[in-house]
Parts: C-alpha cells; sequence; structure tokens
C-alpha cells in the first residue's frame, strides 16, 4: 500500500525538479496518492469495499 504512494510522491518531486511550471500536476499527483492511500485503508480495514485480500 505505501509503495503506491511513495510513487506518486515520487513523481511529484520528479516532475517539479524536470518542470517546475507543472506544480499544480504534482500537487494534484500527492493529493491523488492520499486518496488511493485512505481508499485502500479504508477497504481493507472494513472488508466491505475490498474484501479479505492479502494487501
Amino acid at each position: 500500500m505505501e509503495f503506491v504512494e511513495l510513487l506518486a510522491l515520487f513523481a511529484a518531486v520528479m516532475l517539479i525538479i524536470v518542470k517546475p511550471e507543472k506544480e499544480q500536476w504534482a500537487w494534484w499527483l500527492t493529493v491523488g496518492g492520499w486518496f488511493v492511500m485512505a481508499f485502500m485503508y479504508v477497504g481493507h480495514v472494513s472488508t466491505a469495499l475490498l474484501g479479505v485480500l492479502n494487501l
């Protein structure tokens, strides 16, 4: 689960380093990573969204 967020954050940092004018894209990548992590956590804990999976 953490790898998805780390990958999104790495892409955001690389985007800021390579193309600073695309700062808004980097922000949306960061927010998107947060939402994916929250969805995966809630789905894994509640077992209602994703069922019993070994994430």
